[in-house]
């Protein structure tokens, strides 16, 4: 039970270093804060799910550095191809594309991005995962259950809402497209006011996330409605504009 919880442990440690590691570095190259995540919350589940497969898989070679950052860099690439491979077949997104980088494949992986990955697994192997150890170990086991009860609840309600938000998105993209052909008769489905103002709602989450993902991940498109997905970001931003509008007004009357 307790190594359960451990790999769990490592997982969502792991996951947060990499969310505060990406925000800082994509907030200081923009000179303003970037929440750079797929999910809301401070997680990165890919560098969770990276940083447990060298964990299990290659922490064995740590007195073979050579070995060890060959390994990395090759399973960390392999891994974030195939998280953009994901990303397209399930929900026709693709939140990076490094096809201006010299040496990228299929614009999912680039060589620089990969000998980073490979330098940042040897110092976690080396450095800091000795240290995540030794303070995981002196936690009692309850302490560590309900903390990991609590985060996990946050962690994967975060999740499915991020999902379905992302399924919503691309619907509405859909939507947004066909309306451009000349479709705009879909409103007819929702007739009553009631209806209308829960549609509104669940609207302005929609673009709220999606505003938030078009910061967080600039190259961000759609391969499916990319059209629609350019009408989405065009409403958002121009809500953020109106909203930014009101909150100078008020200050100005204040």
């Amino acid at each position: 039970m307790r190594s359960i919880l451990l790999q769990f442990s490592i997982f969502l440690i792991y996951s947060f270093v990499g969310w505060v590691c990406e925000t800082v570095f994509c907030s200081l190259a923009a000179r303003k804060f970037i929440n750079r995540g797929f999910l809301s919350g401070p997680f990165c589940p890919i560098y969770g799910f990276g940083a447990t497969m060298i964990l299990l898989l290659f922490s064995g070679l740590r007195d073979h550095l050579l070995l060890l950052f060959v390994a990395s860099m090759v399973g960390t690439s392999a891994l974030e191809y195939l998280t953009s491979l994901i990303l397209e077949k399930v929900f026709h997104l693709s939140l990076w594309d490094y096809s201006h980088r010299r040496w990228n494949l299929h614009g999912r992986i680039c060589l620089r991005n990969s000998l980073l990955f490979g330098v940042m697994s040897v110092l976690m192997v080396e450095v800091i995962h000795p240290h995540v150890v030794g303070f995981l170990a002196i936690l009692p086991e309850k302490l560590l259950l309900l903390g990991l009860l609590l985060l996990a609840v946050g962690f994967i309600g975060d999740a499915v809402m991020t999902i379905r938000a992302l399924v919503e998105i691309t619907r509405a993209a859909g939507r947004r497209e066909m309306g451009l052909e000349g479709l705009s008769a879909l409103r007819e489905q929702y007739r009553t006011a009631s209806q209308q103002e829960r549609r509104q709602k669940h609207i302005r989450r929609v673009q709220k996330l999606y505003w938030r993902l078009s910061k967080a991940f600039p190259r961000m498109k759609s391969f499916r409605h990319p059209e629609g997905f350019r009408e989405l970001l065009l409403e958002a931003q121009e809500r953020v504009s109106q909203a930014a509008e009101r909150i100078k007004s008020r200050k100005d009357h204040s």
